[in-house]
């Protein structure tokens, strides 16, 4: 992918009406570090150039919309690998759990989904290893 000169992504913005303000706020960077690229004075990151002309074709808020509505397995939110035995599957939703648990200052929505998988994973081993007896 070819490097986006800062006069193209000030463009881009432009197009999509998003401020650079906006543009740092939905992205997580500083505001300094958008002004920096729209102004040339640092190169535009691919990651940045791509959000931008994702912005240009949809707004934010469609954006937001597709991100709810992303579905994931089970083994995509614990983070383990196809064939993953019981002991992997605990150590994973562990290791979740005290990264996003509410008493750790974590997220309650997002301990839900992962406390969601982690049973859906319990099932389907279960199923898995009473096949195999």
């Amino acid at each position: 992918m070819r490097a986006l000169l800062h006069t193209e992504f000030a463009i881009l913005l432009t197009r999509a009406d998003v401020s650079q303000a906006e543009f740092a706020r939905l992205t997580g960077v500083t505001a300094r570090q958008v002004n920096n690229w729209v102004r040339g004075r640092a190169a535009v990151l691919q990651w940045a150039a791509l959000m931008a002309v994702a912005f240009e074709e949809l707004t934010p808020e469609a954006l937001s919309i597709l991100l709810e509505e992303a579905t994931f397995s089970w083994r995509e939110v614990l983070g383990v690998a196809p064939g993953t035995d019981n002991a992997g599957v605990r150590k994973a939703m562990a290791r979740l759990a005290l990264l996003y648990h509410p008493d750790t200052d974590g997220n309650a929505d997002q301990m839900a989904r992962i406390t969601s998988a982690y049973e859906a994973a319990r099932q389907a081993t279960s199923r898995e290893e009473s096949r195999q007896r």
